[in-house]
């Protein structure tokens, strides 16, 4: 029996994780993608969840994916490209394989996963169905803190590949959507506190000791992964959704910010920095 079915990119743990449980729960058939082991247990578990061994940065093992679902004969009507990883550190002294991992994995992983679902995409509108891309974004690409420079470089570009893409799809029935959260409770921020090296022995050392209190402070004030999870759901399902949804508490505040001048915005965030405060 032909089931619809989702692909989540990225499911090992934070809003892959809560949004491929989310799909389950509401009947979807899920294919998961993580780079190693057997996945989480919480979703090996379930009948309708496939597991893919993938990272997204490998072109062959990207389409060996995809032709599992294709194998299995489900209907693919929804692609959520939620891997990502966040570098952070001063754009001065990232090393250059931390800042090309960044793109690699952010831009042009979520680039091929796109090209490579796409073929069953359109089989499925063809079918008569309303496939959906959601490409998970972030208010950092919206607005770029100091420090997180490059990650936020990433998610402007996330941004723009969501418009255009969108704008060259239209006319093929399959819409795409930027679901971008704010701070939000997952393992992305102990792993942000454990990037120290580009603060190490330069003019940057002073803040290693912000970091923690600046993460914790973030971390703190986010919302929960459900939350996230509920909005990428609207997104797949809506009858007509919105292109660009930001997820996170004073969001009103970000998008007003984000029409301030420039200079306006830069003694903004370095208050807030000083403030060990995000937003």
């Amino acid at each position: 029996m032909t089931k619809d079915s989702i692909l989540v990119t990225g499911v090992s743990s934070g809003i892959g994780l809560t949004t491929a449980s989310y799909l389950l729960k509401r009947g979807f058939h899920v294919y998961g993608s993580v780079r190693r082991g057997a996945g989480p247990a919480e979703l090996t578990k379930e009948p309708g969840f496939t597991v893919l061994h993938f990272d997204v940065r490998d072109r062959a093992a990207i389409r060996a994916g995809i032709q599992r679902i294709r194998d299995d004969g489900n209907r693919l009507v929804g692609l959520v490209n939620n891997a990502g990883v966040a570098i952070s550190g001063p754009v001065e002294t990232v090393s250059e394989e931390e800042y090309r991992r960044q793109f690699e994995v952010n831009v042009f992983g979520l680039i091929a996963v796109c090209q490579e679902t796409l073929p069953l995409l359109h089989a499925s509108r063809e079918a008569g169905f309303h496939p959906r891309i959601v490409n998970i974004g972030s208010v950092s690409g919206y607005l770029t803190s100091p420090f997180t420079t490059i990650y936020s470089a990433s998610k402007f570009a996330v941004e723009a590949l969501t418009d255009g893409l969108r704008r060259e799809l239209l006319a093929y029935g399959i819409d795409v959507i930027s679901v971008a959260p704010g701070p939000v409770k997952t393992p992305i921020w102990s792993k942000g506190r454990d990037q120290t090296e580009a603060f190490r022995d330069n003019r940057y050392s002073h803040m290693l000791e912000k970091l923690g209190p600046y993460t914790e402070a973030a971390e703190a004030d986010g919302v929960e992964t459900e939350v996230v999870a509920a909005a990428i759901y609207e997104a797949l399902t809506a009858q007509k959704p919105q292109p660009a949804v930001l997820v996170m508490k004073k969001g009103w505040m970000a998008k007003l910010l984000k029409l301030t001048p420039k200079r306006f915005q830069d003694r903004f965030f370095v208050k807030r920095l000083a403030e060990n405060r995000r937003y």
